[in-house]
């Protein structure tokens, strides 16, 4: 049984070497649901450019036995989305970023954890 968030991550480690499929597809559905998350929370302007911008990238790490992926903001507007989340002297900050985090956090747990009992056969 998992108890906390250590037991959760060294289980997930054993998932990725013992059932890479299953452990790709946890990764996977964590990092949709964070992108749809991060889409939802990040304000939208005139254009809508930021909030239409959320990218989640191929798998990376596979040569180093790590399976991850990224989730951002593309490269057109990527370097501009700090200054609404952090703030500037002029403009407060909104940090939706970190609201994201901590909304997608115990969801992607869950998804974690559900995947590792279905993979480790608990």
């Amino acid at each position: 049984m998992t108890t906390g968030t250590n037991d959760l991550l060294a289980n997930l480690t054993k998932l990725q070497l013992n059932n890479k499929s299953a452990a790709r597809k946890a990764v996977d559905e964590g990092a949709q649901l964070f992108a749809k998350n991060l889409t939802a929370n990040t304000p939208i302007g005139e254009t809508g450019e930021m909030a239409a911008s959320v990218e989640v990238s191929g798998f990376k790490g596979a040569n180093q036995g790590l399976i991850e992926k990224d989730i951002g903001y593309n490269h057109a507007v990527g370097n501009r989305v700090h200054y609404p989340d952090t703030g500037t002297i002029y403009q407060s900050a909104q940090n939706f970023v970190e609201q994201t985090i901590n909304q997608s956090t115990p969801q992607v747990q869950e998804i974690y954890r559900e995947q590792i009992m279905k993979g480790l056969k608990l």
